[in-house]
Order: C-alpha cells, then structure tokens, then sequence
C-alpha cells in the first residue's frame, strides 16, 4: 500500500540539517555549536549524576591535556 505522503530518510534529515548549517555565517554557526553546549551544560548541572558528571569531565579534559602533552613531545618542534 502506497501512502499519500513521504516521509525523508534518515540520511535526508541528516543531509538537509547539515546544509541548514553550513549556510550559516560563521557568527551564526558558532551561536549555534554554543547553545548547544549551553543546553548540554544546562543538562549536567540539573541531573542527579551531576557530580559524577563533573568529574567525568574533568577527568576527560585531564586525559585529553596529557594525551596532547604526549604528541608534541613525541611530535613536536
């Protein structure tokens, strides 16, 4: 049976999302990567895991730091 209306794929919405945004100005695109960090950060605090969440965080901004510390000893000048 063939309905009357279509409903766009998965990849149809990813694709018109990321055109959405790529038509941005570089202003409005970072506006928008940081309400998006905004609301996520927003999320954190109100959760009841919150604390573990901080944590998490800090402790992936840690692994990260040392993991960059690393490359450009190994890497670098």
């Amino acid at each position: 049976m063939e309905l009357p209306i279509k409903f766009p794929t998965e990849q149809e919405v990813i694709d018109d999302e990321v055109a959405r945004f790529r038509a941005l100005s570089p202003a409005a695109r970072r506006a928008s990567i940081r309400g998006l960090l905004d609301v996520g950060y927003r999320m954190m605090r109100m959760s009841p895991r919150a604390a573990y969440m901080r944590q998490y965080t800090a402790d992936q901004e840690e692994i990260a730091q040392r993991a960059f510390r690393e490359f450009v000893a190994k890497h670098g000048e």
